[in-house]
Order: C-alpha cells, then structure tokens, then sequence
C-alpha cells in the first residue's frame, strides 16, 4: 500500500516539472522573439522572418487550420499523457510546449516568428526545436517499450 501511495506522489511531482518545464519553454520562446535582435556569428544567423505557412512555408494562409490542428494536437496530449512511460511524458511535454508557443503566435499574429538558420537553412524557432527534440525522444520511448 505504501509503496502505491510513493508512486503516485512520484508521478504527481513529475507532472508538476513537466509543467514548469512546459512553461519555462512557452516563456523562453516569447522572450526570444521579443527581444532577440539580428545578426550573424559564423553560419549561425538570427533573422525575425514570418511563416504564414507550416514547416518551410508550405500551405500558406491556412492559420485557423493551424490552429485547429494544435488545438487536437494538446489535447490529445492531455488524454493519452499516462499511457506513456516516462521518457515518452518528457516527449510529450517538449511537442506540447512547441505545439502551443506556435500556436500563440498564430492566433495573436496570424503567422509563426522564426528566428534561426544554419548554414543560410530554412529559418526556425525555439518552438520547433522543442518539437524535434519531442519526436526523437517519443521515437526512443517506444522503440524502449518492445
């Protein structure tokens, strides 16, 4: 009986820095695009570019599709947060954070604020890098599964 009780508080901690994790990366975001101004070290460029598309642009002007897509994107995520062990929550939580920093700059400014490139790439933001960094450990937490 204890040893249930120690595992639920365990698994009620961990979401409590899953979301502090969650928030510190929506706040991160914004913070960047805000008050990061431009420049270039090396191959690595900071550029304030628009995206009224997705990924590279693609489908432009289709925003409140976007939107409706994250919306069914995080909820999801909350549904099926606990059929996931725990890498696959710390997935979650970097696409969730992701998801929805994309988000608020598509309903708050109808496009998505891009700031990075590498080596003159498409341009991209903390947010997809959260997204990426959230596919490779959702990969690694179910092939850890079988």
């Amino acid at each position: 009986m204890n040893r249930k009780k120690e595992s639920e508080v365990k698994e009620g901690s961990l979401y409590e820095y899953l979301f502090l994790f969650f928030t510190v990366i929506l706040f991160a975001d914004r913070m960047l695009k805000t008050f990061l101004n431009d420049g270039c070290f090396w191959n690595f460029c900071i550029k304030k570019t628009m995206n009224v598309g997705a990924a590279f642009g693609i489908l432009p002007g289709m925003t409140w599709f976007f939107i409706a897509i994250a919306a069914v994107v995080l909820i999801s995520i909350m549904l099926f947060m606990n059929e996931f062990n725990k890498i696959g929550k710390i997935a979650l939580m970097f696409i969730a954070a992701g998801t929805a920093a994309n988000m608020i700059d598509r309903i708050f400014f109808s496009h998505v604020i891009d700031l990075f490139s590498v080596f003159k790439s498409s341009s991209f933001n903390l947010a997809d890098i959260s997204n990426v960094v959230g596919a490779i450990l959702l990969v690694i937490s179910l092939l850890k599964k079988k």
